[in-house]
């Protein structure tokens, strides 16, 4: 699915603008990432920052134009900043506006692997999700003031013991994918917090600090980690301009800097700005900064506000993206899934930003090994991102405070990344909580399709499906792993879990579709077959994955006989090179052709991320080179059902989606044309 920038100023028809002829050679920029260009303007200004500004026109390669800001970056030095969304040749024009001569440029935006903005998942948009249309599982970890700081590990000094870069990689390794950093943008400037840290000092506006840290989030963007201000723009006890005008100052350089990153979050302010007995900022003031951040940000980020315990109070405003939630800190689970459930907008992500944080004694209980992932679960299955913590005390302590891996609750970490790595698995993107639907534990649902049930206690559950045969399947959640599995039946009575503890149960829906073959095409969902592989999200909502044996079986109708060319859209497993690269296909029996007629391949393979494939694997294990890169058929004798399976051959090989044409080897478009 390809997303363009939702709140993106369209100019229809622009008077022409007064800019010198100087020009930048033309480069190729990979889509969300960043284009920039210098642009020398020695006019000397007083205040660079107040008495001009640099004006550029961006023009898409659809011909729409947006306007996006340039900024001063010291000295006689000006920069423009962009993150282009869409592939072919952009043109921009910056102009000064005092008539200092401008420039005009070129660039080439290529096709890249990078998910662009977290955004709200299209096809579902309680959950969060990436533009280019993939689902995103948030698996984020608190870190405390002193992340930034260079009296910490300082960036440019290769000689400090680089603890940053030992953090990232230990917390890589974890497998979390986001960080919330407590003084960011600003420092916290109180005891405990983030006083006595080096951070970047951004207000007043000093170009030298942003670069400090704008070196630290290039990294972070290199390594996929997505950042979350847990101070926002405006944070309790920080240095923010606290006059209107130097507020929209303030955002609109900020915002011109590091709008471009397409791994920033945006908060407003936090943590906690109307807290009762010690509110900073009013109900008023904070609405106005949300409304100039949208409409200074035109890439369209979803906006928050880092709220107090309880309520979120903010929910129902128009520049409302998605929810910033502390608590409930509780054991408590259905009181837990309750409140959750409460402020969960109908149509916007939810992130649980304070409510899991073992250690933490503000308000938290004591979390045993058993009480974090019980939480855990129940807070997924309310559709709530976590924002997991390890602390000792307050949120700057333990571990979230020094960030030396040898300081880490090693249980903790375990345990919440079993339950990510758990719930990964499961067909999550396109369900919503549904806990009418059961009369026990916490229930997720997409209905008529699939419905998962998480019990924190080991009791029969009675799930309300729609009519239809299902296949039952139980995970044990203390081990993640499938422990028994129910051929697709109706009526279903009450299920009873395995054993003791707490389960998960998938209930998934035996496919009324009949594959057919339509004007020599055939094309299905591969999780509509029948067998035993197990399902999983995919960019396009589910698809199945090999659990690293069995196989999947599905039954084709054929009206026109001849040669069917085969397409998966599939992605390797994690291993990557030349492992969990391919699977098993057979046509009533009968293996595969290769495109020179003879060589029968075992099945096909195919590396990477999701992708349409055609490449063949085997016969055994080599593919020999006059068929290695050609396309691969099934040889249909006769009209009537035939049956295809895909079998294991290489564990965690996936499949999304089966394409089969007559007679046409050329290959499916990409990715985004498969889409449901």
């Amino acid at each position: 699915m390809t997303k363009s920038f939702p709140h993106l100023l369209v100019l229809a028809a622009l008077p022409a603008l007064t800019v010198q002829p100087a020009s930048s050679a033309s480069v190729t920029v990979p889509r969300w990432d960043r284009f920039e260009a210098v642009i020398t303007n020695a006019a000397g200004y007083r205040d660079p920052v107040r008495d001009v500004k640099l004006q550029v026109r961006y023009t898409r390669p659809d011909g729409r134009v947006i306007e996006f800001p340039g900024f001063h970056d010291g000295g006689a030095q000006w920069r423009v900043r962009f993150m282009p969304d869409q592939a072919g040749t952009w043109k921009y024009e910056a102009s000064f506006t005092d008539g200092s001569p401008g420039a005009t440029g070129t660039f080439t935006c290529a096709p890249s692997d990078r998910p662009g903005l977290v955004v709200p998942y299209a096809p579902n948009p309680i959950w969060f999700g990436f533009a280019d249309g993939s689902p995103f599982l948030m698996r984020s970890l608190h870190v405390g003031d002193r992340f930034f700081a260079s009296n910490w590990d300082d960036p440019d000094n290769p000689e400090d013991g680089n603890r940053r870069t030992a953090f990232l990689d230990w917390a890589q390794a974890q497998g979390y994918n986001t960080l919330s950093i407590a003084s960011h943008y600003l420092n916290r400037q109180s005891d405990g917090r983030g006083r006595g840290w080096d951070t970047p000092r951004l207000w007043p506006l000093a170009p030298a600090e942003f670069r400090r840290l704008e070196r630290m989030l290039d990294d972070l963007a290199a390594r996929r980690i997505v950042v979350f201000p847990f101070a926002g723009f405006f944070g309790r006890d920080a240095n923010f301009p606290r006059a209107p005008e130097d507020q929209r100052l303030y955002l609109e350089y900020t915002v011109a800097r590091l709008g471009p990153y397409w791994n920033m979050l945006f908060n407003v302010a936090g943590p906690e700005p109307l807290l009762r007995n010690s509110p900073y900022l009013t109900y008023g003031e904070l609405n106005q900064m949300a409304e100039w951040v949208r409409e200074l940000d035109v890439f369209g980020r979803p906006l928050t506000i880092h709220n107090e315990t309880g309520d979120d109070v903010f929910r129902g405003e128009p520049w409302f993206g998605y929810g910033t939630l502390q608590g409930p800190k509780t054991r408590n689970r259905r009181w837990l899934a309750e409140v959750l459930l409460r402020n969960h907008h109908p149509a916007r992500p939810l992130f649980a930003q304070e409510t899991l944080w073992p250690g933490n004694t503000f308000g938290h209980p004591a979390y045993s090994d058993d009480d974090i992932r019980r939480n855990a679960f129940v807070m997924l299955f309310s559709a709530a991102m976590i924002n997991f913590g390890d602390m000792n005390g307050s949120s700057s302590s333990g571990f979230a405070q020094s960030l030396d891996p040898a300081d880490a609750v090693t249980n903790r970490h375990a345990i919440i990344r079993h339950v990510w790595d758990t719930f990964a698995g499961l067909p999550w993107p396109q369900t919503k909580p549904r806990p009418d639907l059961v009369n026990a534990g916490f229930c997720l649902a997409d209905p008529g399709r699939v419905y998962l049930v998480y019990l924190d206690e080991a009791a029969p559950v009675k799930v309300h499906t729609r009519a239809g045969e299902y296949q039952a399947d139980w995970f044990n959640a203390r081990a993640g792993a499938r422990s028994e599995h129910h051929e697709p039946r109706a009526n279903l009575a009450e299920l009873k879990p395995p054993g003791a503890g707490d389960w998960i149960l998938m209930l998934t829906a035996r496919s009324e579709r009949k594959i057919r073959e339509r004007n020599g095409v055939v094309e299905f969902e591969a999780e509509d077959g029948v067998g035993d592989w197990t399902l999983i999200a995919s960019p396009t909502g589910r698809a199945i994955q090999s659990p690293g044996e069995g196989r999947m079986r599905y039954e084709i109708e054929f009206t026109r006989p001849g040669k069917y060319y085969v397409f998966l859209l599939a992605r390797q497993g994690p291993l990557g090179r030349d492992k969990e690269n391919d699977v098993l296909l057979n046509l009533n029996g009968e293996k595969l052709y290769g495109h020179d007629d003879r060589t029968r391949p075992d099945g096909m393979r195919s590396y990477g991320g999701w992708k349409w494939t055609h490449l063949p694997k085997g016969p055994g294990n080599h593919t020999p080179d006059d068929i290695r890169d050609g396309p691969v058929y099934f040889h249909v004798q006769e009209p009537g059902v035939q049956v295809l399976e895909i079998a294991h051959r290489s564990p965690n090989f996936a499949v999304d989606r089966v394409l089969m044409k007559l007679d046409d080897p050329t290959p499916p478009s990409p990715i985004r044309s498969a889409a449901r």
